[in-house]
């Protein structure tokens, strides 16, 4: 349908699966129409996830796992009210996991396992109303569990193995985590 511009708009960018190489454009963030971006299983995309993406205020789904992508997540990928899925799994994405991600409202899968992450898991997070599976394991995460995520009130899938983390000790408020289904912390 023409937008009240008179143009037609770009809604959906499916790349997946193709064998691109090459880095992503930050000129991405002026498809402001966009709800779905998904770059996944092409194995040589390489560089940052370009921060302009949080421009896109319609986006839905940012699906950029099994990649070359490297570098730290931005601030500016926080600005997303809109995003159900944040996928950047089986990449080489570094440092700390930004606390504003807090402000992803929307977010119901968030999947960065299998990078390079690091520092401690802000407590923050906790506050994601909608977050259904938290995907973290594989990484250099280290600290402790934040008992803050006892009152995550969807959360269903919390996978945090094969990390840094200071001993294993699951904190005693994730009892309370009626709709758990799985979390994993072993090595």
């Amino acid at each position: 349908m023409p937008q009240p511009d008179g143009f037609l708009h770009i809604q959906e960018l499916r790349m997946l699966n193709l064998n691109l190489t090459g880095k992503l454009a930050p000129e991405l963030g002026q498809l402001s129409n966009l709800t779905v971006l998904n770059f996944m299983w092409n194995h040589n995309i390489t560089g940052s996830i370009p921060k302009e993406i949080g421009n896109i205020k319609s986006l839905k789904f940012l699906l950029l796992s099994g990649n070359q992508l490297s570098g730290p997540l931005a601030d500016e990928l926080s600005f997303l009210p809109n995003l159900l899925m944040f996928q950047v799994d089986l990449n080489k994405i570094t440092g700390s996991l930004p606390k504003s991600f807090v402000n992803l409202i929307s977010c119901r899968h968030f999947h960065m396992n299998n990078n390079s992450i690091s520092g401690q898991i802000p407590s923050e997070l906790s506050s994601m109303p909608a977050l259904i599976h938290f995907l973290l394991d594989n990484n250099n995460l280290m600290g402790n569990l934040p008992p803050e995520f006892s009152q995550m009130p969807k959360l269903r899938i919390l996978q945090l193995d094969n990390s840094n983390f200071g001993g294993t000790e699951i904190p005693a408020s994730y009892g309370n985590m009626s709709n758990l289904v799985k979390l994993k912390n072993g090595a």
